[in-house]
């Protein structure tokens, strides 16, 4: 049974292309509606579909052209699978709130890293927030039609970040940002941008959310947090990994994640001379009490160094451990693959 689902916006409103100046009206007049660009079987414009990468990868890892598995490629693109199975620790990560424009982010020093994968978009580290551009296909009434109103879930996810794009752009500040950090495609200008966002408000109530996918109740996420969570949520399959994997030798992984200890060290050193000094100062050379309390000190400082040098060598040699294993474990089951593979293919050549 076909699903009863629409495009959250109508054909007049999404031309071609528009080339309009501030001055003009948003819609062309009566006759002068430009030619529209070649259809295919589809019925979607080949300028839609060139607008699509070359590859994807099905769920085994297999590459796939993008013009041959449409449905693979919009599965994989529009995918927020990861947050969503952590939707319930969310809160911990960032308010319910809408994502602050893209004029507010750049006034807070925001820089803003593009990212191809949805289940990154508007998460943020340090001072970095990571956007997802819009895509063109989601700007096309023939896409929705063909594909993304045959499935609910992609339904809900391609609506949620076309929100997510009414969050960043509200002004003509931010819509000039959006082309220059080449999140908007260029043609797409700001009178344009305005009807769009009021044609797709009569059809998704942006403060309910209840068309949109669980993901977009919230807007900016916190990268760090959703990592802890991620690693203790799923402990046995993503403890060294995480969500986001940012690490590419392990001497950034070890000084990102014990720098914090220089700096108890550093605290340790100072009471720690602070008192030996007293140890020889009367009155307190004199004070049994302090004597102890010095003695007791210096043992746990001791202790705790041991302690910490021990954890960082477990937790380095269980990394490095961790990711050899993976390595041949990968390696040795994508090479039975591609032996599997080439057999396929010669048995099929025969």
């Amino acid at each position: 049974m076909k699903q009863s689902l629409r495009p959250p916006f109508s054909p007049p409103c999404i031309p071609a292309q528009n080339h309009l100046s501030t001055n003009q009206s948003v819609l062309p007049p009566t006759g002068a509606i430009k030619q529209q660009p070649p259809q295919i079987a589809t019925g979607v414009s080949a300028e839609v579909l060139e607008s699509l990468p070359t590859i994807t990868r099905t769920t085994d890892q297999q590459v796939v052209l993008v013009a041959e598995d449409v449905e693979e490629f919009l599965r994989n693109d529009l995918n927020v699978s990861r947050l969503n199975s952590i939707h319930g620790y969310l809160w911990m990560t960032g308010r319910p709130l809408n994502a602050r424009p893209l004029q507010r982010q750049k006034m807070m020093g925001k820089d803003i890293i593009l990212t191809e994968q949805l289940d990154l978009h508007l998460l943020h580290f340090s001072n970095r927030l990571l956007v997802k551009p819009l895509p063109e296909y989601l700007l096309d009434f023939s896409f929705w039609e063909r594909y993304l109103c045959e499935s609910k879930e992609l339904h809900e996810t391609a609506c949620g970040l076309l929100l997510s794009y009414i969050w960043l752009i509200c002004s003509p500040l931010d819509m000039k940002l959006a082309h220059e950090l080449g999140l908007v495609p260029l043609d797409r200008k700001w009178p344009w941008w305005k009807t769009f966002v009021a044609e797709f408000y009569t059809r998704i109530d942006v403060n309910a959310l209840d068309k949109v996918n669980k993901r977009f109740q919230f807007g900016e996420l916190r990268l760090g947090r959703i990592n802890s969570i991620y690693r203790i949520r799923f402990f046995f399959t993503h403890s060294i990994r995480g969500y986001l994997y940012g690490y590419n030798r392990y001497a950034v992984f070890l000084e990102r994640k014990f720098a914090w200890l220089l700096g108890v060290f550093v605290y340790f050193s100072l009471v720690l001379s602070a008192m030996q000094v007293g140890t020889i100062v009367p009155p307190l050379n004199a004070n049994q009490v302090f004597q102890r309390a010095t003695y007791g000190f210096v043992v746990f400082s001791i202790m705790v160094v041991v302690f910490f040098l021990g954890f960082i060598a477990i937790v380095f040699v269980w990394t490095f451990l961790f990711n050899m294993v993976a390595a041949v474990w990968h390696s040795r089951q994508k090479r039975l693959e591609r032996e599997q593979l080439r057999r396929k293919r010669e048995g099929k050549g025969q």
